[in-house]
């Protein structure tokens, strides 16, 4: 059987989600900013080559890529 309070253990692991939140947030920051950087590059060969059906469900799939990833990365480098 456990010393340990109920408090203390969610306090040892709201810490703990604290400290993972704080080591992991930055790197999903970077890749967002950074994917939204390269994702316009992506639309100029589908634009090129015509938006038919499967190009523009292409091009819309790239579309709402590029805005979570703006979305995502928008903190990035503050």
């Amino acid at each position: 059987m456990s010393n340990a309070s109920p408090s203390s253990r969610r306090e040892s692991l709201g810490l703990g989600l604290a400290t993972v939140r704080a080591t992991i947030a930055p790197t999903v920051r970077f890749v967002g900013f950074w994917t939204a950087v390269v994702l316009p590059f992506v639309y100029i060969p589908l634009l090129f080559a015509g938006l038919d059906g499967a190009t523009m469900n292409a091009f819309v799939a790239l579309l709402v890529a590029h805005v979570v990833s703006l979305l995502v990365g928008r903190e990035y480098g503050q």
